[in-house]
């Protein structure tokens, strides 16, 4: 009889005493322990499965995909064959560029969590750089004993430009990797242009140039004036646009500058709106507005001859991307950041299929 009114006589204001007492305790407990134990700095979306759809993106595969595969299809449009090596190279560089680029974005102290892909190359970071140590294995023996001497002078003045864009624009708090990356490609920059097989007088104002950024670089308000010029985006996208035009330059022989501005006008726009995509949504409209333009400026001339009919094709190609993208904006809101990325990339990547077919 007794244990039948037990819980009738323990309890307090219709509220078990057994259970207050349980309740107390466990916040007791989880007092303490969130007091004692560092709270980690990734999200607790870092253990769920990821769709297949975008691994690539984690990997970094998407856009070492898109530079071989414009590199690729204005070979084609120019009617030229491409040398062994020179997309798989390609494709190694821009793969090392992006993972230490967001390796270093992930290595930072604040508590703003970080989105997926960096969330992943900051977990992965270990075999992630003993991946890119294979890489430039695999890119020395390449640019050595595959590409000509005269490509791989021209792929190297591209990765010193792509070590001072991760040093300009680094993604971290520790000033330490800040400054080495600054001293180690300035100074590499020079020495390996007195190696290359340039003029002299051409050697004098690049080194010039490079003490001139490198002094610069000390000075805070003339950095942040910098940075804020040419943004990360801006310096990227231009990057990426000499990254798939290096090709068609060296196969031309610097014979066309013409033809080489242009495409290189048209790859940069179409870029720097699929890279301002996320961040920047009022620059990209400026960017999509400029790629426009130059598109029907380069329909002008093609119709009174002043260029090739190829020309149009190409024009007519970036045109598209950048309508996809505008098409993309409008559905931004019913995307994730991540699904937006891959659309993005998607909407990049499918003007090729178009120079496939015309060219």
């Amino acid at each position: 009889m007794k244990a039948k009114f037990l819980p009738v006589l323990i309890t307090r204001c219709g509220i078990p005493v057994i259970e207050a007492c349980e309740q107390a305790c466990i916040s007791r407990a989880s007092l303490v322990f969130s007091t004692a134990l560092p709270v980690p700095s990734f999200s607790t979306t870092t253990f769920l499965p990821r769709p297949l759809w975008l691994w690539p993106h984690l990997l970094s595969l998407e856009a070492p995909l898109v530079a071989v595969a414009w590199t690729w299809g204005l070979a084609k449009l120019h009617q030229m064959s491409i040398m062994p090596g020179v997309l798989p190279g390609l494709g190694l560089c821009v793969w090392i560029v992006y993972v230490l680029d967001r390796v270093l974005d992930g290595i930072h102290h604040s508590l703003k969590p970080l989105d997926v892909r960096h969330e992943f190359h900051r977990r992965w970071r270990g075999l992630l750089l003993v991946a890119v140590g294979i890489a430039l294995g695999i890119l020395g023996w390449l640019a050595l004993w595959v590409v000509p001497a005269a490509l791989m002078w021209q792929c190297v003045a591209l990765g010193l430009l792509m070590l001072l864009y991760l040093a300009v624009y680094p993604g971290t708090e520790r000033k330490m990797v800040h400054r080495l990356l600054i001293q180690l490609s300035s100074f590499g920059a020079i020495l390996l242009v007195h190696a290359m097989p340039l003029s002299p007088a051409f050697k004098l104002v690049i080194t010039l140039l490079i003490l001139i950024l490198l002094g610069l670089f000390y000075f805070k308000r003339l950095h942040k004036r910098l940075t804020s010029a040419l943004t990360k985006d801006v310096a990227g996208g231009l990057l990426f646009a000499l990254g798939c035009t290096a090709w068609i330059r060296f196969a031309n022989e610097g014979t066309d500058l013409l033809v080489s501005l242009v495409e290189f006008i048209l790859l940069s726009c179409l870029f720097i709106a699929n890279l301002t995509g996320i961040s920047t949504r009022g620059s990209q409209f400026r960017w999509m507005a400029a790629g426009a333009g130059t598109v029907v400026g380069i329909f002008w001339q093609v119709r009174f001859g002043a260029m090739l009919p190829m020309m149009k094709t190409l024009a007519t190609a970036c045109g598209i991307g950048l309508a996809l993208l505008l098409m993309l904006d409008w559905k931004r809101k019913a995307l994730s950041a991540e699904a937006y990325r891959v659309w993005a990339d998607l909407a990049v990547l499918a003007p090729v299929l178009y120079l496939w077919i015309r060219a």
